[in-house]
C-alpha cells in the first residue's frame, strides 16, 4: 500500500532540505529542481505517483523553493 503523499513530503523535506552553509563552511548549496526531481522519484519508490505529490503541495519545484528560502532564512537568523 503507497505512503500517504503528506507523510512521505514532510518526512522527505526534514531529510534532504538543508540550508547553505554559512560562512563558507563547505558542503553545497541546494538546487529547487534537482530536489523536485529527486523527491519525485523517491515518491515513485514508495507507490506514489506524481500526480499524488502535484495534488498535495503543486508544483514540487515551487514548494521547495518556499522551502530551501525558510530553512536559509532560519539558518540565518541562528547564526546573528
Amino acid at each position: 500500500m503507497p505512503a500517504d503523499a503528506k507523510e512521505f513530503i514532510d518526512f522527505w523535506i526534514e531529510n534532504s532540505v538543508h540550508a547553505k552553509p554559512f560562512h563558507n563552511e563547505g558542503g553545497g548549496s541546494q538546487n529547487a529542481l534537482v530536489l523536485a526531481a529527486r523527491m519525485v522519484a523517491a515518491a515513485q519508490e514508495q507507490g506514489l505517483s506524481k500526480d499524488d505529490i502535484l495534488r498535495e503541495i503543486g508544483d514540487p519545484e515551487a514548494y521547495l523553493q518556499q522551502k530551501l528560502k525558510a530553512v536559509n532564512s532560519a539558518e540565518t537568523k541562528r547564526e546573528k
